[in-house]
């Protein structure tokens, strides 16, 4: 197994994503057919975890869905299977308190409350953190909007500065939802804080771009620890960890 450090947690270099479980919009009408086909079928979830485990990669990016935290615990029953979470933002304090039954490793603040509180109420996000910490779980931010983040976050007045926690941000090579330009965002990255380990997400834009130029590009950035990325059959799973192992 291939693992990373990831703040004072540690992570396998590829982590199974659950967006596809959930019907994400960005998947169109292929999302509403894999959401009536996992979204509430725990068993069918943590069979594709398990298959995960099996090529060498036991973890898992899991949003605090009920189904899906129940589906990674089934599989941490059988199985030595490492958790990152991002709290829903509604009645997050509530979504932390269930999600601890996984024992995660690292806990993201949702993309759409870091979005919220980044340019006027980041005194916020201290507060989470230390909740998060509290939990014994190492503390993230994840984003919708790479380098307005990263902006922030290494501005003078950012009062985040002396935190350590990771980040959770969309990095692929088209520019998908990154806010900004590729070069702009692999400038940013490369100034980051080494407290800061980056997780990678929407890394394959979707389906857009092929997964070998995909995670070549992803991981030959400076700060880029691990990725996660869904699937929903075991062939892409297993396509997936072959590249992450020769990468």
């Amino acid at each position: 197994m291939s693992e990373v450090k990831f703040g004072t947690a540690t992570l396998p270099r590829l982590l199974c994503g659950t967006s596809p479980f959930m019907g994400a919009g960005q998947f169109g009408l292929a999302g509403q057919e894999w959401h009536r086909r996992f979204f509430n079928h725990p068993e069918r979830m943590s069979e594709m975890f398990e298959h995960f485990c099996r090529l060498g990669y036991p973890g898992a990016h899991v949003t605090g869905y009920p189904t899906i935290v129940e589906a990674a615990r089934l599989t941490k029953e059988n199985r030595d299977f490492k958790v990152a979470v991002s709290l829903l933002p509604e009645n997050w304090e509530d979504n932390l308190k269930a999600v601890l039954v996984l024992d995660p490793e690292v806990v993201f603040v949702h993309g759409a409350m870091t979005d919220r509180f980044l340019d006027k109420r980041l005194d916020d996000l201290k507060a989470c953190f230390d909740t998060i910490r509290n939990a014994n779980s190492f503390p993230g931010l994840a984003t919708h909007d790479t380098c307005h983040t990263l902006k922030v976050l290494q501005s003078e007045e950012n009062p985040l500065h002396d935190e350590s926690f990771g980040l959770l941000l969309p990095i692929n090579r088209t520019g998908y939802s990154i806010g900004g330009t590729t070069a702009e965002m692999e400038d940013l990255l490369r100034a980051l804080d080494s407290r800061h380990p980056v997780m990678g997400m929407k890394t394959l834009a979707a389906g857009k771009i092929p997964p070998q130029e995909a995670l070549d590009y992803v991981f030959g950035i400076p700060n880029v620890c691990t990725v996660t990325v869904g699937v929903t059959e075991k062939w892409q799973a297993a396509q997936i960890a072959e590249i992450v192992d020769s990468v």
